[in-house]
């Protein structure tokens, strides 16, 4: 799927682009048995260890992390692309969709970004944690990066809605450059934030939400008794730096030099075994 004339325009004047139908159930399904055989794994553990009173095996994927949290919040730790590292997740990075759609804004030579994450988005109630709040994805990067673009690709792995989390954004806000950031959590205090009406983008599974890496974006709340999930994963050009130099990259798509892709499944899991280990004591936020 390459985007049209008028839907790059669109991007480039609010910094944001909502697209439905891009993946489909053969896309999506391998990745959601990957992360069920995670939490099933997960969840028999913990049960012989007699940490949780029930498998919750009977609960849907959208359920069960959850259900099983209530008893055992670590079970939602390390769940992350990088941490668990599973195959049909590396595939899910280099698959030709979400590429063509990268290629239309960033051009031919596509780096896959090491700053890519999998959310599962509990209830606040549950976690004590707050839903993510108004950021830039370029304040998450090294200054090297700031003079690039760096395209986000958002993607529901479920359906996501007002109630369960969708994301919002604030619409033309890429055009005013890189705002001041706090900690925890590499936010925007409100007096450094544009008025501009937040614009909310819920999207169906199968969907995807393009963003300028100078965008405002923002999660609303999970309200409901189910769990949000979603990829976040970054793409730009292969000549430019990517904001975390000591996590790895991967060039996943060149008509310059295929020869060079970085496409190898047992490649990936050993350099970021590598460099987890070695970037434990990187600065990895600049404010």
């Amino acid at each position: 799927m390459r985007l049209t004339d008028s839907q790059i325009s669109f991007f480039h004047d609010n910094g944001y682009l909502r697209l439905e139908n891009v993946l489909d159930e053969d896309d999506l399904r391998p990745v959601i048995d990957e992360y069920s055989a995670i939490i099933d794994e997960r969840a028999r553990r913990l049960h012989s260890e007699g940490k949780i009173s029930s498998l919750c095996a009977n609960e849907p994927f959208t359920r069960r992390l959850l259900c099983l949290a209530k008893e055992a919040p670590e079970v939602v730790a390390g769940l992350d692309i990088m941490q668990a590292r599973g195959k049909s997740t590396f595939n899910f990075l280099k698959n030709p969709k979400i590429l063509d759609v990268a290629e239309s804004l960033v051009g031919s030579e596509i780096v896959c970004n090491p700053i890519q994450h999998i959310r599962a988005v509990l209830p606040p109630r549950e976690t004590g944690r707050e839903p993510t709040h108004w950021h830039q994805d370029a304040g998450v990067c090294w200054p090297d990066a700031d003079p690039y673009f760096m395209l986000t690709i958002w993607i529901p792995i479920v359906d996501v809605t007002l109630e369960n989390g969708c994301l919002e954004v604030m619409p033309g806000s890429h055009k005013s450059g890189l705002r001041k950031h706090v900690t925890p959590g590499a936010s925007i205090p409100p007096e450094e934030r544009p008025a501009i009406e937040p614009k909310p983008l819920p999207v169906a599974a199968g969907g995807v939400i393009l963003f300028h890496n100078y965008t405002l974006h923002s999660a609303r709340p999970n309200e409901t008794d189910t769990v949000r999930w979603s990829f976040d994963l970054r793409y730009h050009d292969a000549y430019q730096p990517t904001g975390r130099p000591f996590y790895p990259a991967f060039l996943m798509r060149s008509k310059q030099r295929p020869d060079a892709l970085q496409t190898d499944y047992k490649t990936w899991c050993e350099r970021w075994e590598f460099a987890l280990e070695a970037g434990k004591s990187a600065k990895r936020y600049r404010w």
